[in-house]
This record gives C-alpha cells, sequence and structure tokens, in this order.
C-alpha cells in the first residue's frame, strides 16, 4: 500500500510539473510552439537548399527534404531531452524545496515533454509534406517507435550524466555544447551507413545515434532495409548510459536540492 501511494504521489508530481513546463514553454508565449516547430523544418529547409542547388538526390526514396526529415526528428529529440534535462533543475529550482519533487520528477516530466512536442512536429511535417504531394507510406511503425524510444532511453540517461556533472562544474554546459556539435554532422541526418567508406564505417558505426538513425529510417521506408545498424549493440549502450544517469541521479539527488 505504501509503494502504491509513493507511485500515486509521484504521478502527480509528475503531471503537474509536465502541465507547468507546458505553459511555461508554449501557454505563455503565443509563439511557443511554433518555434518548436519551426527549428526542424528550418534544417529541412536549408540543406535542401543546399543539396538541391548541388543537384545531389536522395539516398533513400525520391524526396530529399523527407530523407533529411527522418534524419532530424531522431537527433533534434535527443538534442532536445538531453539540453532541457541539464536546464531542468536551475528552471525549476524553488519547486525542490517540496518534499514531494524530486529532481527526477523533473527530468521525466521534461522527457515527456519534449516526446510528445517532437512527435506532434513529426506529424504535422508529414501532413504539410502529404499536402504537397509527397507520397508518404510508412513501412514499419513499430519499427520506427523502437528506434524513438531508444532514442529517449539515451538521451535520459546522457542528459542525467551531465547534469550531475553540472552540478560541480557549472560551466560544464557549454562544454558539453561545443563537444557535442559533431554529432550533427556523425549521426546520419545527411547519409545512410551504406554511404560510408569502410574506414569511416569502422569509426562512425559505434555512434549509437547514427544506428537509431538508420533503424528509424529502415521502418519509415517501404524501399529502405538497412543491415548495417546494430541493434544489439544500440540497445546494450543506450540502456547502459541510462543506468549509469540514474546511478548519477541518484548519487547528486541531495546536491541538487541544496545548490
Amino acid at each position: 500500500m505504501e509503494l502504491l501511494h509513493a507511485l500515486s504521489v509521484q504521478g502527480r508530481v509528475i503531471s503537474a510539473l509536465t502541465l507547468r513546463e507546458t505553459r511555461s514553454r508554449f501557454g505563455n508565449r503565443k509563439l511557443g510552439f511554433f518555434w518548436a516547430f519551426f527549428e526542424p523544418l528550418a534544417h529541412v529547409a536549408v540543406f535542401v537548399a543546399i543539396f538541391s542547388s548541388m543537384s545531389r538526390t536522395s539516398p533513400v526514396g525520391d524526396n530529399i527534404g523527407l530523407f533529411i526529415l527522418t534524419g532530424i526528428i531522431p537527433f533534434q529529440l535527443f538534442s532536445n531531452i538531453v539540453n532541457n534535462i541539464m536546464s531542468g533543475l536551475s528552471v525549476n529550482k524553488s519547486l525542490l524545496g517540496y518534499p514531494q519533487v524530486m529532481p527526477f520528477d523533473i527530468v521525466i516530466s521534461r522527457v515527456l515533454i519534449e516526446f510528445v512536442s517532437i512527435s506532434v512536429v513529426f506529424i504535422l511535417c508529414l501532413a504539410i509534406a502529404s499536402y504537397f504531394g509527397i507520397g508518404i507510406k510508412i513501412d514499419n511503425f513499430l519499427q520506427m517507435m523502437s528506434a524513438i524510444g531508444l532514442v529517449v532511453v539515451i538521451a535520459t540517461g546522457v542528459g542525467m550524466i551531465n547534469l550531475a556533472i553540472l552540478l560541480s562544474i557549472p560551466s560544464y554546459a557549454n562544454i558539453y555544447s561545443a563537444l557535442s556539435r559533431p554529432l550533427y554532422f556523425m549521426s546520419g541526418i545527411f547519409f545512410t551507413m551504406d554511404f560510408l567508406s569502410p574506414d569511416a564505417y569502422n569509426i562512425l558505426s559505434y555512434n549509437p545515434l547514427l544506428n537509431m538513425v538508420e533503424w528509424f529510417r529502415s521502418g519509415f521506408y517501404t524501399s529502405f532495409n538497412s543491415r548495417l545498424y546494430d541493434v544489439e549493440y544500440t540497445v546494450t549502450v543506450s540502456f547502459i548510459i541510462f543506468v549509469i544517469g540514474m546511478l548519477a541521479e541518484r548519487a547528486t539527488s541531495k546536491k541538487a536540492r541544496q545548490t
């Protein structure tokens, strides 16, 4: 009974935090959701213009914009979750004075918001593409969601690890931002794994995000079924990082309240 009561309290806390975050991010800003929608669309538009000027065709499917979108969405979800977990405690510092609110509750609420918002953005982008006559036929929705689920798992783990480091090194946010920038060009947004040379593949195949993007695209496209991504490796790395993140969050929970 005590466990059920504790879970019930935590559920209500997470619901309240999620509602508060949603109102803060989207409700009080008239352009709040517009910017969430505009960001991935802007990435797609810029690179479509660049690749069109180079007469580059899509590696998969008939539309380069749709190809880039299926890379941007998993990457953007990862990036947004990590960054919002890192900023979550400073924004909600006053709430940690309540004994019912735990740092992990703030993490979960922010993950939920990012997952829902990026999902809505993806659906809207597909609706716009369909409106303009771009044919869309999803091959395996479950496979897509499996890849996205792992993105959420690994992003949550990385976010909690970064948050633990940030509590001891306040400037770490800038360090992480600089170190993570190459991921944008190494995670398969603009290419597929079979495009890589053997030497590049041997290095980049260790990037779990690249494997997830390849996995996601294999579920999205009926004409693309990559055999190069490693499911076992990707799942293992994702859950190891998540467990490390959970341990880091537990170890620094008290310090987070005192900061």
